[in-house]
């Protein structure tokens, strides 16, 4: 009976092995197949039904991108960008150091299909990415304006590689111009902000400077460059205010003599009777005494004022300015040597001449010809004693500390206000001087307010500093050669200079 059941089990396996085996089981005839061979076709076919199958295997995007650069992303900021990229475990890559302008980074995969090749980052210091691919390797060029720190490291998990271009440094180069004379050029950026300094280094020891005059002997105006040039100075930068045809507005001295003046105290830059250098208020008065009474002094070497004394010496010129309201009056040692009515009065280096109108027109109008007139000028101590003296303003630094003092000088906002390219003047700690410029007005250097240049030469070690004329003035010269950048893209014509000369 158990014989049976097997037998009918077999014949049924076989039937279905039959089925199985396809076109071989219908071709064999029950004859031609022994009872063994039956057998062993039947286990093979439950062997090969009873194999355990390989699941199926569906591709990620982990697996595509197995072997390549998978993508980058980036983020911007005022102070730095920075770029990520996804890698896989297997990416190796090269930083090669910022040149030209361009930052590389070499990888040893193709970037994933994905990725955009063309990357506007819309970032002034840094515009754009460019992705250069091949079957083989990548390789990113990174636009980078100006100068950078970069930075860079690894995150895991995933892996990743980050690379920071810092918009925010600072740094200096000095250079050694010759002994005693040292240029030194700054560079910063400071929340997106570029700036650019120009700077030397003076030891009074080996140098002494003096203001230098835009018409050499007489005034005018000229470039900083030329009054370097035929003053025989090795470098200058330029210093004050100036204004109208031949106007300064300030008290300067060169030499010991009075060249122009102010009616508001000012800061001033000078050398003193002992050779030292001197940063300080100045204030000028000056007095005309005549029997016919005594008036006070409107200004020296400047526009006539309409209604009161005006004095010229061999500084403005050859001869005054005709004026049909001015009745002049030519002094030669303390007495009237000439009258000029209308004016056009000879300058020499022994006279001066009063120019009056309005008022003090009239209140002169008895005197003659071998009268007495007596001019007098004074400055304050100790400016008083000094053989040079340049007096402009603000005050910038005062014993190491910020003090700008453009309230009390009357400094207009055109100064005092916004950055601005920037001129000054400054005592280091260790005695020698400092002549410094700032660019502005221009995208690799926007310009400092006054409180950001007069921290800029603190840091220096500048004890005392007066602010110059800046703007389109601003200017310093090497050996002939304009150091800075001016604003205007040429180098302005301007009044009055500060030279250094050789000992």
């Amino acid at each position: 009976m158990k014989g049976k059941k097997l037998l009918s089990k077999l014949i049924v396996l076989g039937i279905v092995g039959s089925i199985s085996l396809g076109v071989q089981a219908e071709a064999a005839t029950p004859q031609a197949v022994a009872k063994g061979d039956f057998l062993s076709r039947i286990k093979a076919t439950l062997q090969e039904n009873n194999k355990p199958k390989a699941p199926v295997k569906i591709s990620t995007v982990e697996d595509n991108y197995a072997n390549m650069v998978k993508g980058l992303r980036y983020s911007n900021g005022a102070d730095k960008v920075r770029l990520v990229f996804d890698l896989s475990p297997n990416t190796k890559y090269t930083v090669k150091p910022l040149t030209n302008g361009l930052l590389e980074i070499d990888f040893n995969q193709p970037f994933a299909p994905t990725q955009a090749l063309n990357i506007p980052l819309g970032d002034a210091n840094v515009p754009k990415v460019e992705i250069i691919n091949t079957p083989q390797n990548s390789k990113v060029l990174v636009s980078v304006i100006g100068t950078a720190a970069i930075k860079q490291g690894e995150l895991n998990n995933p892996r990743r590689f980050f690379i920071d271009i810092n918009k925010d440094y600072e740094y200096s180069v000095t250079k050694e111009i010759e002994p005693g004379l040292t240029q030194i050029n700054v560079y910063s950026r400071h929340q997106g902000i570029s700036q650019a300094g120009h700077m030397l280094e003076v030891d009074l020891k080996k140098f002494k400077v003096a203001p230098v005059l835009g018409g050499g002997n007489v005034l005018g105006k000229n470039t900083v460059a030329n009054m370097a040039r035929y003053a025989g100075a090795v470098a200058a930068e330029n210093a004050s205010y100036f204004g109208g045809k031949k106007d300064i507005y300030g008290v300067t001295k060169i030499a010991g003599d009075l060249v122009s003046s102010t009616y508001l105290p000012r800061t001033a830059f000078g050398i003193l009777a002992d050779g030292k250098p001197y940063v300080g208020e100045v204030t000028y008065h000056g007095t005309v005494s005549t029997s016919a009474g005594d008036l006070p002094v409107a200004g020296l070497n400047s526009t006539r004022n309409k209604n009161g004394i005006t004095l010229y010496n061999h500084y403005y010129g050859y001869t005054t300015d005709n004026s049909p309201e001015a009745t002049e009056y030519v002094v030669n040692n303390g007495e009237i040597t000439a009258i000029n009515v209308g004016g056009h009065s000879t300058l020499t280096k022994d006279n001066m001449v009063v120019s009056a109108t309005g008022a003090a027109k009239a209140q002169f109008a008895p005197l003659a010809v071998g009268d007495k007139m007596t001019v007098t000028q004074v400055l304050n101590s100790p400016w008083d004693q000094a053989t040079e003296v340049l007096g402009v303003g603000p005050r910038l630094l005062e014993n190491g500390q910020v003090n700008i003092t453009t309230a009390r000088e009357q400094i207009g906002g055109d100064v005092s206000y916004g950055r601005s390219p920037r001129t000054a003047v400054g005592i280091l700690a260790n005695g020698n001087l400092l002549l410094a410029v700032v660019d502005g007005r221009q995208a690799q250097a926007k310009g400092m307010t006054l409180n950001e240049f007069a921290k800029l030469l603190k840091n220096m070690t500048v004890k005392d500093a007066v602010n110059f004329d800046g703007g389109g003035s601003s200017d310093i010269v090497v050996n002939g050669r304009t150091i800075n950048s001016p604003s205007d893209g040429t180098n302005r014509y301007v009044a009055t200079s500060l030279a250094v000369f050789r000992r």
